[in-house]
């Protein structure tokens, strides 16, 4: 009896060894993908085939959205019938301990700080710049200010999937009230732009500014390299690790133009705390993006602004469009986009490569904006087509070529991507409003100001180079 039971404790000990021996290898992460391929292999040689999982934020998406994801999968499969796609909607803040655990999508999405954070402190992402040549990727003729969104190290680790142009949207009865024949094909010269909008301008006698030219975010990274770039200086200096803004008298110049629009009354600058004779100045002119009944231009950025702000424009009974954002002597202009990456332990590199870059060819993005009804595709070769267009037939003279105008001229939206997400902090949009809250309300000049902004921020980058 007693060698029975033995027995039968020595066979429950081997198949719990064996079980958990199972449990733990499929734990276990796949190896690290390198994203190297051969450049002389053909789309065919690639053998493109297998099951991929496809994580979609989901944290804010509209049906419209999932429904363009979707779309990307049915039309992949199509013309790669050896791969099937599953996709899944899950939230971007589960995003990061999926990637520990190694159950994240061989494929999924990402904005521009994501990938920073995914590619420096995860090691999760593969590089896909090896596959353009093999997958025939016409890199002419994508928009390669989003491209920079997603690269690092001078490697593509994120796919976008649209483009963000930095653009106006502007209170047409206001001008026209004015006598201000405006065109909005072209982006008017910064000088000119300046008339328009002082001319627009009402100032009561007692200093309160009834009605401004221009509203914009002065602490947005999206806006404010705009104006640092503006007259040819770089705030940044990437070779040398260093912040370069009062560096540059270029810069500064640009830094000028913001505070003295401020000061003039002209430019109102949306999002800030005023105090004193600020607060009085500009007091009856709303602190909201709804100001625009009583501002000429308005920050518009990006084209999902479009139907909330086309929408308030229309319940005001309001004439509104787009226009390019004004040309400085030195045009650049800001872009954006998210997109998508692969996860470096994919078990299917090949099939990842091909669905993220998907994102890039005619099909993919038909497929995407077809279903989204509107946002801006990533291929010159789509600009003039209406499907990505907003299909209502309210806006259907609006000025949609101010969101692919310039595409030459476009330079990062974001931070991140010029210098380490340490530095990245120093700057930050919240950094950035706190510093033009002490600048306009008389606490600190604007040299003195930007200047310890930039120390700490070189102080910052110097413990990181060493």
């Amino acid at each position: 009896m007693k060698n029975r039971i033995s027995v039968m404790i020595r066979v429950l000990c081997l198949v719990l060894a064996v079980l958990l021996l199972g449990g733990a290898a499929a734990c276990q992460k796949a190896p690290v993908q390198t994203g190297e391929v051969d450049q002389e292999l053909t789309v065919e040689e690639l053998d493109i085939r297998g099951s991929i999982l496809f994580t979609v934020d989901n944290s804010d998406a509209t049906d419209e959205m999932m429904a363009g994801v979707n779309a990307v999968a049915t039309a992949f499969m199509q013309d790669f019938p050896n791969v099937r796609v599953h996709v899944e909607g899950a939230s971007r803040t589960t995003f990061a301990n999926r990637i520990s655990s190694g159950d994240i999508g061989d494929v999924f999405w990402c904005d521009e700080n994501d990938v920073c954070n995914y590619h420096f402190n995860h090691h999760a992402l593969m590089p896909l710049d090896s596959y353009l040549k093999p997958l025939n990727i016409d890199m002419g003729d994508v928009y390669t200010g989003a491209l920079e969104c997603g690269k690092y190290d001078g490697r593509l680790y994120m796919v976008p999937r649209n483009i963000g142009l930095a653009t106006l949207m502007y209170n047409a009865d206001i001008l026209k009230a004015e006598g201000i024949d405006f065109d909005n094909s072209i982006a008017t010269d910064w000088e000119t732009f300046k008339e328009y909008c002082r001319q627009v301008t009402q100032i009561s006698q007692d200093g309160v500014v009834e009605q401004a030219g221009f509203s914009i975010r002065l602490w947005w990274d999206v806006i404010w390299q705009m104006f640092f770039r503006a007259y040819g200086g770089e705030w940044v200096d990437q070779k040398n690790h260093r912040i370069t803004i009062t560096d540059s008298a270029e810069v500064m110049r640009g830094i000028q133009e913001m505070y003295d629009g401020v000061m003039e009354g002209w430019l109102f600058p949306l999002g800030q705390t005023f105090s004193g004779n600020m607060a009085h100045k500009f007091s009856k002119i709303p602190n909201s993006d709804d100001n625009f009944t009583r501002v000429a231009f308005l920050d518009c950025v990006s084209f999902t602004y479009l139907d909330a702000y086309g929408k308030m424009y229309d319940q005001a009974d309001v004439e509104w469009d787009f226009c390019p954002f004004p040309a400085f002597e030195n045009h650049t202009v800001s872009a954006g986009a998210t997109g998508y990456v692969v996860f470096n332990r994919t078990a299917n590199p090949n099939a990842a490569a091909a669905l993220a870059l998907y994102f890039l060819t005619d099909h993919g993005q038909r497929a995407y904006h077809s279903q989204l009804g509107g946002d801006v595709p990533l291929l010159r070769s789509l600009a003039e087509d209406d499907f990505w267009k907003d299909k209502s037939s309210q806006w259907a003279d609006k000025n949609y070529a101010a969101f692919v105008s310039y595409t030459d001229n476009t330079r990062p939206a974001t931070v991140i991507v010029q210098c380490p997400f340490e530095v990245r902090d120093i700057l930050s949009n919240e950094k950035m409003t706190a510093l033009w809250n002490n600048i306009l309300s008389g606490k600190v000049d604007l040299q003195t100001g930007f200047e310890k902004m930039q120390q700490q921020a070189n102080e910052k980058w110097s413990l990181i180079a060493n």
